[in-house]
């Protein structure tokens, strides 16, 4: 792989090209490091104005009543992107989809209870608690490696 650096001082905004014959793992994965270094804010809404809030403060990302929520400690917010489309931009280190309607923070979360039948138990620091579904336990497992 060759990599070439173009310096141009009227250049008013970073462009990263990527010229390949075809989209292979190894692309994939240098697409998706780029996406998680230049994610690092996230444009939310409360009442009518526009919040620009840090991934890392971030509990819980949830859908309901036809809207897409973000929980911080703090309060939640209205987001208009969807589910699917913040599942792709999250960093899958930190973020993992739960159920149909929720991707959590696994950085926030303080326990998991996996006792119960067909469901995991999530508690997280602010002292909010939520529950997978079963068809996501093994994909938390795997990112919690439990």
């Amino acid at each position: 792989m060759k990599i070439e650096i173009d310096i141009d001082e009227k250049c008013d905004e970073n462009k990263i090209i990527i010229r390949t014959k075809k989209i292979t793992q190894e692309i994939s994965n240098i697409i998706e490091k780029f996406k998680s270094i230049e994610q690092e804010k996230i444009k939310v809404y409360f009442d009518d104005e526009i919040y620009f809030i840090d991934l890392s403060d971030i509990e819980t990302i949830f859908s309901s009543d036809k809207k897409v929520y973000v929980k911080t400690i703090e309060k939640e917010y209205v987001i208009k992107n969807r589910l699917y489309e913040l599942e792709n931009i999250l960093s899958k280190k930190d973020f993992v989809r739960i159920s149909n309607s929720e991707i959590i923070n696994i950085n926030k979360v303080k326990s998991i209870n996996t006792k119960l039948i067909g469901s995991i138990s999530i508690t997280f620091y602010s002292g909010y608690k939520t529950y997978s579904s079963r068809r996501y336990i093994n994909k938390i497992k795997e990112v919690l490696n439990i």
